[in-house]
């Protein structure tokens, strides 16, 4: 379990070093605050779509080999157990927050706290951390990304109405026509169909390439837009808000601790649903461990696309995410250790 301990810091060390070139750009006058609207553009818009793509429709001939003994009946039936799963999950988290935040006064900054404390950092952290517990299992990564799929389509419905506090930026036309949604229905046709996944055609592979660019883009691009939002505020702000810890609590405490009761339920009710299949365990513990990472960087991209409390979502976001150093770890020791005693 040390070995958690010592990714967890690397990985979130890795995360932070990514704002020091927004941070500096700042500094030095050679971005202006206007910029960051134009990069959270295609950090959502471009960056994220490519990440669902690269997800479920670019693999090795290894990778894919393991997908089709596991045949797609099967994986049909897993996929539908964990995007159940994972909507539970965010909708309990969800409505946790609003009771604990319904008397809070300031109505946008309990929209922020409550977006921190629901959208976990589940693509950049909870990829590696899948593949450290399972030594790199594609099923379990497609697992924690069946969330991810989930999340965002929660993160463009709830998520702006939180950062909004309007439901005129959102509507049918808006949600079905956003990027990042066309992309998960794209990756869903690909992947079950794959006779027209051209990314897997013979002598095609290096098409691949264009999406997976793309989606290690999504990090780095996330944290210059906080470094950028960073260095517009005095440091002491960092530490100084009860809602930054308030939020930090569900996020890093209530938010996995949730998930997991979820999980032992779903594993009693669903586990002769999904039958025995290899890393089957995760797919009910991949959405408790995407649950249990660091806020959303997206929560400080969405807040400067809306033009919504982004100072309060930029110190909510890094002082939890600094926070999470001690508490991911914890949190997936004892995840992994109540798992084997309680199903």
């Amino acid at each position: 379990m040390g070995e958690i301990f010592i990714k967890t810091i690397i990985a979130i060390a890795v995360l932070l070093l990514f704002i020091v070139p927004g941070f500096a750009l700042k500094k030095a006058g050679l971005v202006s605050s206007s910029s960051k609207r134009s990069l959270s553009s295609i950090l959502l818009y471009v960056c994220q779509p490519a990440l669902t793509i690269n997800s479920f429709c670019v693999f090795t001939p290894e990778e894919w080999s393991v997908i089709s003994e596991v045949g797609f009946a099967s994986l049909l039936k897993n996929f539908a157990v964990s995007a159940a799963l994972s909507l539970a999950a965010l909708l309990a988290v969800f409505a946790l927050c609003k009771i604990v935040l319904a008397k809070y006064r300031d109505r946008d900054a309990a929209g922020i706290y409550t977006y921190v404390a629901v959208f976990s950092n589940c693509g950049f952290l909870g990829v590696p951390f899948i593949e450290i517990l399972t030594d790199g299992s594609v099923l379990a990564v497609m697992y924690l990304m069946i969330f991810n799929l989930v999340f965002n389509v929660v993160i463009w419905t709830i998520g702006v109405w939180l950062l909004t506090g309007s439901a005129a930026y959102i509507s049918a036309k808006k949600v079905l026509l956003n990027p990042t949604i066309i992309s998960v229905a794209v990756a869903m046709l690909l992947f079950f169909v794959p006779q027209i996944n051209f990314f897997m055609f013979e002598g095609c592979e290096q098409l691949g390439l264009f999406p997976s660019y793309l989606a290690t883009m999504t990090a780095p691009l996330s944290m210059i837009i906080v470094g950028i939002s960073m260095a517009e505020l005095p440091f002491k702000e960092l530490f100084n808000c009860a809602g930054t810890y308030i939020a930090g609590a569900l996020r890093l405490l209530a938010a996995p601790a949730l998930s997991f009761g979820l999980a032992v339920a779903f594993y009693f009710m669903c586990s002769g649903f999904v039958g025995n299949t290899p890393q089957g365990e995760y797919i009910f513990l991949a959405p408790v461990i995407a649950m249990a990472m660091s806020p959303a960087a997206t929560v400080v991209a969405m807040a400067e696309q809306y033009q919504k409390g982004e100072r309060t979502a930029a110190v909510a976001f890094l002082t939890n995410t600094l926070l999470s150093v001690v508490t991911v770890p914890l949190v997936l020791m004892a995840v992994l250790e109540l798992w084997p005693l309680i199903v």
